[in-house]
């Protein structure tokens, strides 16, 4: 069976949404042909798919460790490419961004590993709820479209519930989740 976590999902507006970030940064760090002084000549991150750009949950996790790497890295960017460079060099790992020692040198991960250190699970920020773990992006799960945690149950649909007038009590008591897991949900989906 293959992995899902290496599959293509995603558009690049899709995964820019996940991550919280404008698309033409992504597509600067991912399309092939086109340079990024901010990271270097060459996109660190290769898409799952490139006949249209489509990206797989490992590139949204690669994605989110470089955000973050650019975000926290004190160095100089020159220092920063060279890093880049030396690890996609030197690595036998393709993907040496979706791995859990090296997100660990970058604050900022909203990653969860498996037991061989690889990224399994994102959470997504919800806006007002910076510690929110209750919106998770899983390739296992609802073919890695965002869900509440635990239950499988698309944030997408209690959203579209609630806005279209049902209270978050009577969504949440048909989903068996707690209130606070809907309005994480909502705003998840407002934000976007």
């Amino acid at each position: 069976m293959a992995d899902a976590r290496h599959a293509p999902l995603y558009s690049i507006p899709e995964c820019a949404r996940y991550l919280g970030l404008p698309a033409s940064t992504l597509r600067r760090w991912v399309d092939v042909g086109k340079a990024d002084d901010a990271v270097g000549p060459e996109p660190p991150v290769s898409p799952a798919g490139t006949q249209p750009i489509v990206l797989s949950f490992t590139n949204l996790a690669e994605l989110h460790t470089l955000a973050a790497l650019l975000r926290n890295d004190k160095r100089p960017r020159p220092e920063v490419r060279k890093e880049l460079a030396r690890l996609y060099g030197a690595e036998q790992e393709r993907h040496p961004l979706a791995r859990e020692e090296f997100a660990k040198a970058n604050p900022g991960a909203r990653l969860e590993y498996d037991a061989a250190g690889f990224a399994k699970r994102f959470y997504p920020p919800v806006p007002g709820e910076a510690d929110s773990r209750v919106v998770v992006i899983d390739p296992a799960i609802s073919f890695g479209r965002p869900v509440i945690a635990g239950t499988g149950v698309r944030t997408a649909v209690v959203a579209s519930r609630v806005n279209a007038g049902e209270s978050l009590c009577d969504v949440a008591d048909d989903y068996l989740l707690q209130p606070y897991q809907v309005k994480d949900a909502l705003r998840y989906e407002l934000a976007a």
